[in-house]
């Protein structure tokens, strides 16, 4: 599995590099995209005893246009980190809506965590093929350093940002924002935590 993933990072880094990254503009559910992420990730925080929460405005759209999967890839990489870094404490994904005159949407995610945190000069690396926040992390927590590049070039892909606030000792949030166009509402829920 772990060679699996780091062929899979080192192709979707090929992809991007070359332009080739495919993006699908559908229609899709959010909140099925954000119910198959705790799905994916909920094991995760519970074999760590963490707390898995998800925030969701009461305003969020029921469907939106855009790349569900990739959102997805995007979010199951930023909430598995969190859970990598926290060793006790909860993650905590929050979405919030900015809607346009014209159906355009602008949706925030942020994934904040209560782990070891990242000084200035990691946050720098963060972004960066093949960087960790330190050359022990690899050896300490794995991965290949890959994930958050192929999550900066998606988002960008779709006309957003990505960034991260943190401080040693104090946790940290990864947030990323997305250009969407709302396609019909209907009923949600506000809350729910799994644990």
């Amino acid at each position: 599995h772990l060679l699996l993933g780091i062929l899979n990072d080192i192709l979707d880094v090929s992809k991007i590099e070359a332009g080739k990254m495919d993006i699908e503009v559908a229609p899709f559910r959010l909140q099925e995209v954000i119910e198959n992420v705790l799905l994916i990730t909920s094991m995760n925080a519970a074999s760590k005893c963490l707390e898995l929460i998800v925030d969701l405005p009461s305003d969020l759209p029921y469907y939106a246009m855009g790349d569900s999967l990739r959102l997805g890839q995007i979010l199951i990489n930023l909430v598995n980190n969190a859970i990598k870094f926290t060793q006790q404490g909860e993650v905590c994904l929050t979405i919030n809506t900015q809607k346009s005159d014209d159906n355009h949407l602008w949706l925030t995610f942020s994934i904040t965590d209560t782990g070891i945190g990242l000084t200035k000069e990691q946050q720098g690396r963060l972004f960066q093929a093949f960087s960790q926040a330190d050359g022990s992390t690899s050896r300490k927590f794995g991965g290949t350093g890959l994930g958050l590049t192929i999550c900066k070039s998606i988002v960008e892909s779709h006309g957003g940002k990505i960034g991260v606030e943190s401080a040693p000792g104090e946790g940290s949030t990864f947030w990323f924002t997305i250009e969407a166009e709302e396609a019909a509402p209907e009923e949600k829920t506000d809350r729910f935590v799994i644990s």
